[in-house]
């Protein structure tokens, strides 16, 4: 108890909304404070009680963990002496390898943090070892070795764990979807694999969509669009949105779909027409109208408008308010093929 006194703290930017029983809240404040405001201390005084008791290496995990936002090198190089030492084996030394993986990452040196990895799944059943490396594979693009760790992840916490599957095919759908000319056999693997296990009909309706979209399957995608327009405004958003990563067939299919907004999106694929904003589905103060008025305005290349308001960005999640990069179909959030809402324009 005598290092949690030294860093309880009278004022507190952070407190916790859930009611610890008493002995267990001093526990909490103190470590809140040794993380959040007096770091530098919490980190001297590890170094005391690594003298003081030498034959426990963990003090000295610990105070690589602190070292690494400022001094990865230091960090690694504590860890490393660390794992060393003959007491560590078995799950303590998994534990290690992991620590000096992500001195590795924060290094920038994904190749040596894998090569770890990879041994700190071999030595012992550690599943913050699986979940690191799957992020790593994922990182290299290597999502079928990704997707196992995962799976050797959620058999050592929870095998009933869906949400943390339904986060993987989340980033790789995104993944292959920002490099489809390259990987379209994998964006439709994905995109496969997301349909059947999002456990949401109108998610799964989307991830279909842009399947047969990456297939160039014009009919089958106007059927696919109608269908999702039929589920509101904000999934009509999401669909027409997602056709403009495809412009050459896009534009057909946009047109002929009935909708709302399909007069909009028909603009935006067309900079030649000029766009008159009384009878307009969309309010004024958007970021489209805005963008729209202004290319009403140019009489010669339009391409700078569209460097500085690209039509991607001109829409938000409607579930969580992120804004979607790069047209990707799941949104980095919430993590969901949600409905997309017009993104406001708040100079306007």
């Amino acid at each position: 108890m005598w290092l949690f006194d030294r860093f309880r703290k009278k004022s507190r930017k952070y407190t916790s909304t859930y009611k610890f029983p008493s002995e267990v809240q001093d526990f909490f404040d103190a470590l809140r404070d040794c993380h959040l405001n007096n770091r530098a201390e919490y980190f001297a005084e590890l170094k005391k009680l690594s003298g003081t008791y030498p034959e426990e290496p963990v003090f000295w995990l610990f105070a690589g963990d602190i070292l690494r936002d400022k001094n990865p090198e230091k960090a690694l190089e504590l860890h490393r002496d660390v794992l060393f030492r003959p007491v560590t084996t078995g799950v303590f030394r998994a534990m290690v390898l992991e620590h000096i993986a992500r001195d590795y990452i924060v290094l920038k040196q994904n190749k040596k943090a894998l090569s770890v990895l990879k041994d700190a799944v071999k030595c012992a059943d550690y599943a913050p070892a699986s979940l690191l490396l799957s992020e790593v594979y994922e990182a290299e693009g290597d999502f079928d070795a990704a997707l196992e760790e995962i799976k050797r992840y959620i058999s050592l916490t929870d095998p009933k764990n869906d949400a943390v599957l339904q986060r993987f095919y989340a980033r790789a759908v995104n993944f292959f979807f920002r490099t489809r000319a390259e990987n379209k056999n994998g964006a439709l693997k994905w995109l496969s694999a997301f349909s059947k296990k999002c456990g949401d009909d109108s998610q799964s309706l989307v991830a279909d969509y842009l399947s047969v979209l990456i297939n160039s399957n014009a009919k089958k995608s106007l059927d696919h669009l109608k269908k999702i327009v039929a589920l509101g405004e904000y999934h009509e958003i999401l669909a027409r949105s997602l056709l403009l990563n495809f412009p050459d067939s896009g534009s057909e299919i946009n047109y002929s779909a009935d909708g709302d907004y399909k007069e909009l999106f028909q603009l935006l694929f067309n900079g030649n027409l000029k766009y008159d904003g009384k009878n307009s589905p969309v309010a004024a103060n958007t970021l489209a109208a805005q963008k729209l008025k202004i290319r009403n305005s140019l009489s010669g290349d339009q391409d700078i408008l569209d460097e500085v308001i690209p039509d991607h960005a001109l829409f938000v999640c409607c579930e969580c308010g992120r804004q979607i990069p790069g047209g990707l179909p799941v949104c980095p959030g919430c993590q969901k093929i949600t409905g997309r809402k017009f993104k406001i324009n708040q100079e306007a």
